[in-house]
């Protein structure tokens, strides 16, 4: 039922590739403990890749987060008196300059009958850490992140894929449908996050309801924190080819990002990828709140996000 392969990069990075059946393949990396790619059916049968990244010396050389584990700290915050680097002057961002995203992880892989799992694992003075993902044979993907803090530290790792449905990152997402069970959302002022508000208040960030993403362009993207309600779940799905994800996370919010720049990194056969081309659909606590995400040896870190891939 499944299949595994391996490619290595230099004798240190490896690409382990787990199929299953003709429905659903999933490369990850042990470089950012990644997904970097995901090959998946469509109600054609066709297979194509639904994640959005640089070709792969781009992203091997300039790690991009795309499809990466970002932490220990993802998000943008005002670092007080503590001893977080301001790597994004005055405010720390995403993990630090070695955060791990760039860190080569130590990798196993077990094999199931019904499921198989990679896991990457690294440890350092402040804790050990692991990421453990999960494909069943029901197609999905299953990642849970756990650490073990050895001292008081701030934790609030993600992972930062970008999905695109249409299997081609030169087609925005602006044909697809989202919702996600969220009232509210944190705005952002001076790249920092605030005190949420109603979704209803700014009606086009309202997506209680399923709702197509093609007036993207008139408000100029989501770039948002949307705070989860109910069972912590969202759709994402393509209305022709019949792609759909559905997640859930036992984390309080999601990161939606729309892909609302170009990137100079983000190019095939030097054709930059267009704005909206993807959509991130990042589980984490909000950031900017480290007491929040302050953990200890009496109060480690977990938690658990589930994709389920289906074709309707």
């Amino acid at each position: 039922m499944f299949q595994l392969s391996y490619d290595y990069i230099d004798k240190e990075v490896i690409f382990t590739k787990i199929s299953l059946k003709k429905e659903l393949e999933v490369t990850f990396s042990n470089l950012g403990a990644s997904v970097f790619e995901i090959i998946f059916s469509d109600n054609s049968n066709n297979m194509e890749n639904i994640l959005v990244a640089p070709p792969i010396d781009i992203w091997l050389a300039e790690r991009t987060f795309a499809g990466s584990i970002v932490g220990p700290l993802a998000g943008r915050y005002e670092v007080g008196n503590t001893t977080l680097e301001k790597n994004r002057p005055p405010l720390h961002f995403h993990g630090g300059s070695d955060g791990w995203d760039k860190m080569i992880w130590k990798q196993t892989v077990t094999e199931n009958n019904d499921s198989v799992k990679i896991s990457f694992s690294h440890s350092t003075s402040l804790y050990d850490s692991s990421v453990i993902y999960t494909i069943d044979d029901n197609c999905r993907l299953i990642m849970e992140i756990f650490v073990n803090p050895k001292d008081t530290t701030y934790l609030n790792p993600t992972n930062h894929m970008y999905f695109n449905l249409n299997g081609s990152t030169l087609s925005p997402v602006t044909d697809h449908f989202f919702q996600i069970e969220s009232d509210s959302i944190f705005c952002e002022e001076n790249s920092l996050i605030q005190s949420p508000i109603p979704v209803g208040v700014p009606k086009h960030l309202n997506f209680q309801q399923i709702n197509r993403l093609d007036s993207l362009q008139n408000f100029g993207g989501i770039n948002h924190t949307y705070e989860l309600t109910g069972e912590h779940s969202g759709v994402l799905s393509h209305p022709t080819n019949g792609r759909q994800i559905s997640f859930t996370t036992s984390l309080p919010s999601i990161v939606v990002y729309t892909f609302n720049v170009t990137q100079r990194t983000f190019s095939i056969n030097n054709q930059p990828y267009p704005v909206y081309s993807g959509i991130t659909l990042e589980a984490q606590y909000p950031a900017n709140n480290l007491d929040l995400v302050k953990f200890g040896p009496a109060h480690p870190y977990h938690s658990k996000t589930i994709y389920s891939f289906s074709v309707i």
